[in-house]
């Protein structure tokens, strides 16, 4: 089978976590005997070359350069890369879109005039131009139906020059363009049932138009030494990524901080990842009243085990985030290195966790003191947790997997 990835961005220009599940499912596809090409977006300037052919991983990759006015809005309405895309995407058997940002905003009712196509929907972009549904001012919540006024508000400082009802009807219209894109897929593609279900309610649809394929590792991650905790030295909490408060970090350690003294001295903090908003840093620790706590810096997938048997390791991964995440890596990771993992009550997480672990009430520091009280306590409820971890974990050739099968029945569904 003949497979063309649509990326916003690749290797080695820019990877996010977008790029790196398209990079890991097209490496596994195509050991399982595809032909796959990738063809990326890219924010490097446009230097004369439409097209910049690099291999990443031994695949093709096709990067295509936007000119200074093929600029970021609303419409991303991009009529010359629309009419190269065509013409890059001739003689695949699938078209997988996982993104438009950088390319074209009509890319599956183009492409599928030619190609079945398989959309894969990895953050809210389809309802928010800001992909993520993270307001600014003056704009304090997004709205849960649809309100083109509010948007508008909320885009207008990046669009100077545009009157609030013209943003407004730019909103309008480009929900309903991706109504229509999404509508035009052969198949829509999901990594969990929370996020499907999210997307179902922002946009009326119905929650069984998605298919939902997990990422899972993009790559395998061996566990680490295990440590059982019965109570005796300190209990070591591992909080894994990039430290921002809608991840839920500052209400951790104010859960811990409530602990009463005696209790608090007997957990350590752990934080391997990056803070991404400054100050945070300091404000945990002034927030966590002596807890003791080490930043032991970023890392990559496949130094994670080592990096956390050099800091000394963990008992259990938390998660507390208050962001619908749409799948939540942290999960995956914590489990493949043989912790039981807790995390709060909202977006993707908690259905990976089951009996592996502990699901919480989101922004509620009171609640997760209480579970934290009960386990030291009662030793013996985490040691149950970990024993109820999965004996593997899921990986990226799991989704490639998959992904064969779906694209199967693109293919058999075919006019």
């Amino acid at each position: 089978m003949q497979i063309v990835f649509l990326t916003p961005h690749f290797a080695p220009h820019f990877e996010g976590g977008t790029e790196t599940v398209a990079r890991a499912q097209a490496r596994e596809l195509a050991a399982r005997g595809h032909r796959v090409r990738i063809l990326s977006g890219t924010d490097r300037p446009h230097a004369g070359e439409d097209v910049v052919v690099e291999t990443v991983d031994g695949l093709e990759v096709r990067f295509l350069p936007r000119t200074p006015g093929e600029v970021y809005d609303l419409a991303l309405e991009r009529p010359r890369l629309e009419e190269l895309l065509s013409r890059q995407i001739a003689g695949a058997d699938i078209a997988h879109v996982h993104h438009w940002s950088t390319l074209h905003g009509a890319l599956v009712r183009r492409l599928g005039r030619q190609v079945p196509v398989v959309l894969s929907l990895h953050d809210l972009f389809v309802t928010c131009p800001r992909f993520f549904r993270a307001p600014v001012a003056p704009v304090r919540a997004c709205p849960e139906g649809e309100d083109a006024a509010l948007c508008a508000r909320c885009v207008s400082s990046d669009a100077p020059g545009h009157t609030l009802d013209q943003l407004a009807r730019g909103v309008a219209a480009r929900t309903q363009a991706f109504r229509e894109e999404l509508q035009a897929a052969r198949a829509r593609v999901v990594p969990s049932a929370a996020h499907g279900d999210r997307l179902a309610h922002l946009m009326g649809l119905s929650g069984n138009e998605f298919t939902v394929i997990p990422h899972g590792l993009s790559q395998g991650l061996g566990r680490a030494p295990v440590r059982r905790w019965g109570g005796e030295g300190p209990l070591r909490v591992l909080f894994l990524g990039n430290r921002a408060r809608l991840k839920g970090v500052l209400d951790l350690v104010r859960a811990l901080a409530l602990l009463p003294p005696a209790e608090r001295s007997r957990v350590e903090l752990l934080f391997l990842g990056e803070e991404v908003e400054e100050g945070l840093d300091r404000e945990l620790v002034r927030a966590g009243q002596g807890l003791r706590m080490e930043f032991a810096g970023p890392y990559t997938l496949g130094e994670l085990p080592e990096r956390l048997e050099r800091a000394g390791g963990a008992h259990l991964l938390a998660f507390p985030s208050r962001a619908y995440e749409s799948y939540g890596l942290v999960v995956d990771e914590g489990q493949a290195l043989g912790l039981p993992v807790w995390v709060s009550d909202r977006g993707a997480p908690q259905e990976r966790v089951g009996g592996a672990g502990w699901i919480g009430p989101v922004a509620a520091p009171a609640a997760w003191c209480a579970t934290f009280h009960k386990i030291l306590a009662s030793p013996g409820e985490l040691e149950a947790q970990r024993q109820a971890l999965p004996e593997r974990s899921r990986g990226a050739a799991d989704a490639a997997q998959d992904l064969e099968d779906l694209y199967a029945q693109a293919l058999d569904s075919s006019p």
